[in-house]
């Protein structure tokens, strides 16, 4: 949870000011940029849930998202000037891994909780603020010293601590 929503965070307040002033878009276009980079969430989460309820597991699919989501943002860190549709579907990356993430995150919960676990509920929404206030304070100090765009790797390098989580899952198959 928080790792993701540092991820969202990080993204949101982000991305806009690298497409604008970096990449040179406009609003229009990263209207579209945007657009096009949130389908996943429309699009996979049932493909994403029955494919771990049937074919991989939570846990592969949790490996596979994150592998995706830091790979895909590193992509973002490194990369230069790209059309828009390049910009899209690196961004269209990213969410695939996040809507991955988020569905096994919540696939996983869901399953192992019952009516006396509340509070890990409560934990698992928590995150949301918090991950919000951290990754504000920490990408404000990192921008301080450091460029925008590697923000961007530094999240990357930052999601690869997700996988140790990860690999600690039982499959509820």
């Amino acid at each position: 949870d928080f790792l993701l929503n540092i991820f969202y965070a990080i993204m949101v307040v982000y991305m806009p000011i690298y497409l604008l002033n970096y990449a040179h878009f406009n609003w229009s276009q990263v209207g579209l940029i945007f657009t096009i980079m949130l389908l996943p969430f429309v699009l996979l989460d049932f493909a994403l849930g029955s494919i771990a309820d049937k074919l991989w597991g939570e846990k592969e699919m949790m490996i596979v998202g994150l592998s995706i989501m830091s790979l895909a943002t590193l992509a973002v860190g490194l990369s230069g000037e790209l059309s828009l549709g390049l910009w899209a579907l690196l961004l269209f990356a990213t969410r695939v891994g996040a809507a991955c993430v988020e569905m096994m995150k919540e696939a996983y919960l869901f399953k192992k909780i019952d009516h006396r676990d509340v509070n890990m509920i409560f934990l698992s929404r928590d995150t949301y603020p918090i991950a919000y206030i951290v990754s504000t304070l920490a990408a404000s100090w990192w921008l301080a010293v450091f460029p925008l765009q590697s923000l961007f790797i530094a999240l990357s390098l930052l999601l690869l601590l997700g996988f140790r989580p990860a690999l600690t899952l039982r499959d509820t198959k």
